[in-house]
C-alpha cells in the first residue's frame, strides 16, 4: 500500500493512513471508527453489519498460517490446559485456535510483538504467532509446535482467510468500488524491490531484517491480494460457517462484499 499512503494514485477521494496494531484496528471497527479498515476476518465475521469486504487488498494463506509456537520439550497435547499468548480477541489467529480447540483456551491476549518475549521468558506457556514471526521464531530458541493454515487447510481444503479491508456500509456501493479500485492500483505500483516501498514497509514492520520481511511479503501477497475471487469468497464463508456453528459470531443477512463486481472487472 506503499504507493497509495504516498499518494502516488490518482482517486476523486482522498484517503487519509491511520497506522495501528492488528487488534486496535479490529477494536475500531467493532466501534465504526474509520470509514476504510484492514482488520482480520475473525473480526470482520463480528462486524458483517456495519461493513462489507472489498475484493482486494486482502491476505490468504495458502496452506499455511499462523504458528503456535513454545519452549523447547513442550507438545500439543498441552495446549489444552497451557497459558496461550495471543495477539488479541478478534485477530483470525485466535479464531482458528478456538476452532482447533473446540473450546475457549486459557489466554492472555496482548500486542502481538510481546508473544514471543512472553514465551521465552516463561510467562506464556505458548503463543500465537503472526506476521514476519513464523519466520524468526527459530532465532529465538524457540519450536513451532501446530501450523493453523497447515491444519486449516486439511480440515476444509480451503485458503486460510488472515486479513482484508472494509468499507463501512452506510457509504453505500458507488465509494466502495472507488477505494477498491484505488487500494489494487497502489498494489500494482508496489514493487517490493524499490527503494520506496522497502523503506515504507521496513518503517511500520516489527522486524526489521529485510530478508524476513521479504519472505513474509512473498508469502502473502499473492494474486488473491489483487482480487479475492471465487476461491476467496468461499474460503470466508466457510470461516464465518463455522465461526457461526461454535457460536463465535453471529449469523447475518447481509452480503459479504461491500458491492458486487470484482476489482479484476
Amino acid at each position: 500500500m506503499a504507493a497509495l499512503a504516498n499518494r502516488r494514485i490518482r482517486s476523486t477521494l482522498t484517503l487519509e493512513p491511520v497506522l495501528a496494531d492488528v487488534e486496535t484496528l479490529n477494536q475500531w471497527a467493532l466501534e465504526g471508527r474509520l470509514e476504510v479498515t484492514k482488520l482480520s476476518f475473525a473480526a470482520l465475521g463480528a462486524v458483517r453489519n456495519a461493513y462489507g469486504l472489498l475484493y482486494s487488498g486482502g491476505a490468504m494463506g495458502i496452506g499455511c498460517g499462523p504458528l503456535v509456537v513454545s519452549r523447547p520439550g513442550r507438545i500439543r497435547d498441552e495446549l489444552d490446559t497451557g497459558l496461550i499468548a495471543s495477539p488479541g480477541e478478534y485477530t483470525t489467529a485466535c479464531l482458528l485456535f478456538r476452532l482447533y480447540l473446540k473450546k475457549s483456551p486459557r489466554i492472555r491476549h496482548m500486542v502481538f510483538s510481546e508473544i514471543m518475549p512472553s514465551v521465552m521468558r516463561g510467562e506464556s506457556d505458548f503463543g500465537l504467532v503472526i506476521h514476519e514471526g513464523r519466520f524468526s521464531y527459530g532465532q529465538l530458541g524457540l519450536t513451532a509446535i501446530l501450523d493453523l493454515g497447515e491444519w486449516w487447510q486439511e480440515q476444509t481444503d480451503c485458503l486460510l482467510p488472515l486479513g482484508g479491508i472494509a468499507v463501512r456500509r452506510d457509504l453505500g456501493p458507488e465509494i466502495a468500488a472507488t477505494v477498491d479500485e484505488a487500494i489494487r492500483e497502489s498494489l500494482a505500483l508496489g514493487d517490493k524491490n524499490s527503494p520506496a516501498t522497502m523503506d515504507y514497509v521496513l518503517s511500520h514492520a516489527q522486524e526489521l531484517d529485510v530478508a524476513l520481511v521479504l519472505q513474509h511479503i512473498d508469502l502473502y501477497v499473492n494474486r488473491f491480494s489483487f482480487d479475492i475471487g471465487d476461491e476467496g469468497r468461499r474460503a470466508v464463508e466457510v470461516l464465518f460457517q463455522k465461526a457461526e456453528n461454535a457460536g463465535i459470531i453471529e449469523r447475518s443477512s447481509l452480503p459479504l462484499m461491500a458491492y458486487e463486481g470484482s476489482s479484476s472487472s
